[in-house]
């Protein structure tokens, strides 16, 4: 599903810029990802459920609304903010910060209250009906906010439509560059899209067609590599970038000021997406092989090694406050107004990396520890809990999670406030985009470490 929305976040961008515009798309996308939810639920009810149903809501209808929010609704927050008046500028930057938090705010509830709900029942629903009360929740929900959001209309600053969308002039203008001026440069962005575009692809393959092996993991893994690589590194000065004549050059200085925003935000999606992915992939799993026993709820309960992804969440909703109100503030202070963009990202890998660190050392205590005869619900069947609380998993999830607050936010605002207007929408797909590309580069890693760290991490 994710990569599904990634690929589909550029079509929302064009939607953006020329069909609709941001208010109408999230609008639009609102109402769309509602319905997908309620035809899911009903899909799950009991003694009527239908496949193929659910997987057009859940994989038809959920992807396309997620991409339409995704790539519009932080561009839309910022918008409303007058960055010629200092106050607002900043208060501008403190938006995305307050913005991922608040949805952490719906993750952890995803996390802490609905993966248990969907799957035991709960509050007078019986498991049987478990799934469909949970999707029609989540619908209900979608539903009521797409009705705050269009009550609050005539209090919003809305940017009107553009002549040309941003996808549109980028593929002209590089296009164009390639075949009138004969630019090696511009032809090597064009070979990196088209492999980037083809890497999603096999990584999706693969994931629907798991018999095809490594081969389809590996040619994804290659062209996510020399795609980002034929890219990237053109990028690094698009001054070769020329227009042909005075009446374009503005939409070619656009052009250009958005390919040399794509260097940092492809080596920082993808340097912090490295060490995310660590706690994607393999905290969880951690997890399971920990003691998952909670008495508290019965001799038999056990937590899922999924649940522990609540401490990531609960960091960026916790500590967000205190970061932009206390922390920020305090360190700009200490580095004399030089705590910027680079700053803020170099901060929030080194707590990542603490936390893959202080995971890596929690798994060293985990196989130091004798195996419990207790099979855990979360592992590959027959394998035992170590005898160490799974609690411990919560520090490097909520280290993650703090990681998150000084990398995610940063990367939002500084795509936003550096690229021009006409390419805002497009720069935030593009995030949306690198993202996809650092899981397909990942997903080989993953299958590379398979023998060390197989099912049974005690065996491996």
């Amino acid at each position: 599903m994710w990569t599904l929305c990634t690929v589909l976040a550029v079509l929302a961008s064009w939607t953006a810029d020329v069909a609709l515009g941001r208010y109408l798309t999230i609008l639009a996308a609102g109402v769309v990802y509602a319905a997908g939810a309620l035809v899911a639920a009903a899909s799950a009810l009991p003694g009527r459920e239908n496949s193929n149903w659910y997987f057009f809501g859940v994989l038809g209808l959920l992807p396309l609304a997620t991409a339409g929010i995704k790539a519009n609704i932080s561009n839309f927050g910022a918008d409303q903010y007058d960055v010629n008046d200092p106050v607002q500028k900043a208060a501008q930057e403190k938006f995305f910060s307050i913005f991922y938090c608040s949805i952490n705010v719906g993750a952890t509830l995803a996390y802490g209250f609905f993966t248990t709900f969907a799957s035991n029942g709960g509050l007078g629903v019986s498991k049987d009906f478990g799934y469909a009360a949970a999707y029609a929740a989540m619908g209900l929900c979608m539903m009521l906010a797409v009705c705050v959001y269009r009550a609050g209309r005539h209090g919003y600053k809305v940017h009107p439509l553009q002549d040309k969308s941003a996808l549109a002039s980028l593929l002209g203008c590089v296009w164009e560059s390639a075949l009138r001026d004969g630019s090696p440069h511009a032809a090597s962005v064009c070979i990196g899209l088209v492999l980037l575009v083809l890497s999603i692809m096999l990584s999706a393959a693969k994931s629907l067609l798991p018999q095809t092996g490594t081969t389809m993991m590996v040619s994804a893994f290659l062209c996510a590599l020399f795609g980002a690589l034929a890219f990237v590194v053109p990028c690094l000065d698009p001054s070769w970038l020329r227009s042909p004549d005075k009446a374009e050059s503005s939409e070619h200085d656009d052009v250009k000021t958005f390919l040399g925003l794509m260097p940092p935000l492809f080596t920082g999606s993808l340097a912090f997406n490295a060490l995310y992915n660590c706690m994607q992939f393999w905290y969880a799993q951690q997890a399971c092989q920990m003691d998952l026993r909670l008495p508290l709820l019965g001799p038999g309960f056990q937590l899922s090694g999924s649940f522990f992804n609540i401490a990531d969440c609960l960091a960026i909703v916790l500590v967000t406050p205190v970061a932009v109100v206390v922390i920020n503030p305090m360190l700009e202070s200490v580095c004399r107004g030089h705590f910027d963009h680079r700053a803020k990202f170099l901060l929030g890998m080194m707590i990542a990396g603490a936390s893959v660190l202080l995971a890596a050392r929690l798994e060293v205590l985990r196989k130091s520890t004798p195996v419990l005869p207790v099979a855990s619900n979360c592992a590959p069947p027959g394998v035992g809990m170590s005898d160490v609380q799974a609690a411990w998993m919560m520090l490097p999830f909520f280290f993650m999670g703090v990681a998150e607050i000084y990398t995610q936010p940063t990367l939002l605002h500084m795509a936003y406030s550096r690229s021009p207007p006409s390419m805002r929408t497009l720069a935030m797909a593009a995030s949306f985009f690198i993202a996809a590309v650092s899981s397909a580069l990942f997903a080989l890693l993953v299958s590379a470490m398979s023998p060390y760290m197989p099912n049974d991490l005690n065996r491996g």
